[in-house]
């Protein structure tokens, strides 16, 4: 049901955005997307456990990742022209079965060809639940101006911190389930909460905002190619590197887990950086304007690196724990940081397709790192895997001092 917007409230915190869809709306995009980041560690946990092999762990993984990563665009694409609703149902109804049938195959010792192609399938049908709802909130707030004209940064702002949330919270839902009770748990939870989440978020009533032809009229829309300008290249390949800093500590971890036969725990250590990462994500919006978005994805990124480092001279157990907390908390503001520039940076008409941009970049990184880093472990042992760790943050690295360098001569070139 349609919820009263206050007209006079200025959208400047969380509540005040529940006020204008209902808590309904938070409820089912936020558990509807809890999949996105569980089924990568998902799918790499029950094939290290059950079939023994990293590698072909590796390669479901990445499989998944570079499906959803291609897939989530192409989604959101087709519900731009036919609207949202129909693709979660449809979406969500299809991913959810193919997950159950891919976990009956594993256990069912069905070829491996057979089970990369029903995992590229789920990974195509994932529902985009992240990019749907930020298109929800643009059109929401689309004329905002009489209520503070705030709403759409708290509203992007909201997103980023549950997207970070889910990204490094997600592997501790996997952990706690795979431990507890099998190896394909974490699979057979993310199938219920797709089918009933997704299907919940397809049915809310703010999909109306963004059904075909709901964009007003005379709207100024960027055309595709201002897409690949630099500036929104960028923070995609930040993205892009971040995504490999999330696979290659995935996947070095995992190495190192299985090595001492604790495998089913490795999406519970993995997560431990979630819990700095959060109060990174939700605090980091907070922090002077003075301490510029560029500044701070450098320093995050410096952090990270050094993180890697660490990790590389001393793959210890206690040492791991350590780090992950730490870095944690650079994680989170480099996610915020960077989906933060994104929306600055999106042209006119294209946020939404920025946004599927960055977090499809996220998926493809993570997908490609646990598919390599997977193969080098089991050739050559998870020794020296963490050294991809500081490969990615390097990267990042990197990328940000590019990032930077390019955002200063802009300036330079307005006040000429």
């Amino acid at each position: 049901m349609n919820q009263p917007i206050a007209a006079d409230a200025p959208v400047t915190r969380i509540p005040h955005l529940a006020r204008i869809t209902g808590i309904w709306f938070f409820v089912f995009g936020f558990v509807a997307r809890l999949p996105f980041a569980m089924n990568i560690v998902g799918l790499l946990t029950l094939v290290t456990v059950v079939r023994d092999s990293i590698a072909e762990a590796g390669l479901v993984s990445a499989a998944f990742g570079i499906a959803t990563g291609l897939g989530g665009p192409l989604l959101g694409a087709i519900a731009d022209r036919r609207g949202q609703r129909g693709v979660l149902l449809v979406a969500s109804v299809a991913h959810a079965a193919l997950l159950v049938v891919i976990v009956a195959a594993v256990y069912g010792d069905v070829p491996f060809g057979v089970v990369l192609l029903l995992t590229l399938l789920a990974g195509a049908t994932l529902p985009p639940v992240a990019a749907y709802a930020r298109a929800r909130w643009l059109a929401l707030l689309a004329d905002d101006t009489r209520r503070g004209g705030r709403g759409v940064s708290t509203a992007l702002g909201y997103e980023s911190m549950v997207e970070e949330i889910t990204f490094v919270g997600g592997p501790v839902l996997v952990g706690v389930l795979a431990s507890l009770i099998s190896p394909a748990a974490p699979l057979i939870m993310a199938a219920a909460v797709v089918l009933v989440f997704g299907t919940a978020f397809g049915l809310h009533w703010t999909v109306r905002a963004v059904h075909p032809g709901a964009t007003p009229a005379g709207a100024i829309v960027a055309p595709r190619r201002s897409l690949v300008a630099l500036s929104v290249l960028l923070p995609v390949a930040g993205m892009l590197f971040m995504g490999s800093f999330f696979g290659s500590t995935l996947a070095s971890l995992t190495a190192v887990m299985d090595a001492q036969g604790l495998g089913e725990s490795t999406g519970l250590i993995y997560g431990v950086m979630g819990a700095t990462s959060a109060v990174a994500a939700i605090t980091v919006g907070r922090l002077p304007a003075s301490f510029s978005l560029h500044t701070r994805w450098v320093l995050a990124a410096a952090v990270m690196l050094v993180a890697g480092l660490v990790l590389w001279a001393a793959p210890e157990l206690p040492v791991i724990v350590v780090v992950f907390v730490i870095v944690g908390v650079a994680v989170g503001a480099a996610l915020v940081t960077m989906f933060t520039i994104g929306a600055h940076v999106a042209p006119p008409g294209r946020l939404a397709t920025t946004m599927a941009m960055l977090s499809s970049a996220v998926t493809i990184g993570q997908g490609v790192t646990v598919a390599t880093v997977g193969a080098v472990a089991e050739a050559s042992g998870p020794g020296s895997v963490f050294a991809s760790v500081a490969v990615a943050s390097g990267g990042m690295l990197i990328v940000a001092l590019l990032a930077a360098l390019h955002q200063r001569s802009a300036l330079t070139r307005l006040a000429r």
